[in-house]
């Protein structure tokens, strides 16, 4: 996992991750560093938003995984997460606030959940303990109680 650029939170990033996604792929001169990339030369510039979303994002209240095939296993703490990947494999300890589910044929197990939000197509979404809200608008999608996650 690495810090991204990326200053917003909640609703915004969702969109943001969803604009982004117009986007197929990276070029080779994207900063592995984690920092921007500049774009100059004989290349024709990205707009800078797709740049700050291109990889998985961890901040203080809030983990977004974009990377298709990501294996992400970690410690929740209370954040919202947002896996907008195609199958990724999300084992995360503790208590997440809401778990939200866009991606294709992922596989998200958490401690606990505020809320799961699952729309998104072939997800699993499982938690060890308590009760979430499950709002389940996707397709082939299933929530259930289980998993290898902590409580």
């Amino acid at each position: 996992m690495r810090a991204g650029p990326l200053a917003t939170v909640g609703g915004v990033v969702l969109l943001a991750l969803l604009v982004a996604g117009c986007e197929t792929g990276t070029s080779a001169s994207d900063g592995e560093d984690g920092g921007s990339a500049d774009q100059h030369g004989g290349e024709a510039p990205r707009h800078e938003p797709d740049q700050q979303v291109d990889r998985n994002v961890v901040e203080d209240d809030v983990l977004v995984i974009v990377d298709d095939g990501s294996q992400v296993h970690g410690r929740c703490a209370d954040r919202e997460v947002v896996v907008t990947a195609d199958d990724a494999e999300v084992v995360l300890d503790g208590p997440c606030g809401v778990v939200r589910a866009t991606g294709r044929g992922s596989s998200v197990e958490v401690g606990s959940a505020e809320k799961i939000v699952l729309v998104g197509v072939d997800n699993t979404v499982s938690y060890t303990s308590g009760e979430p809200e499950v709002i389940n608008r996707g397709r082939d999608t299933i929530v259930d109680q289980g998993g290898a996650a902590a409580a």
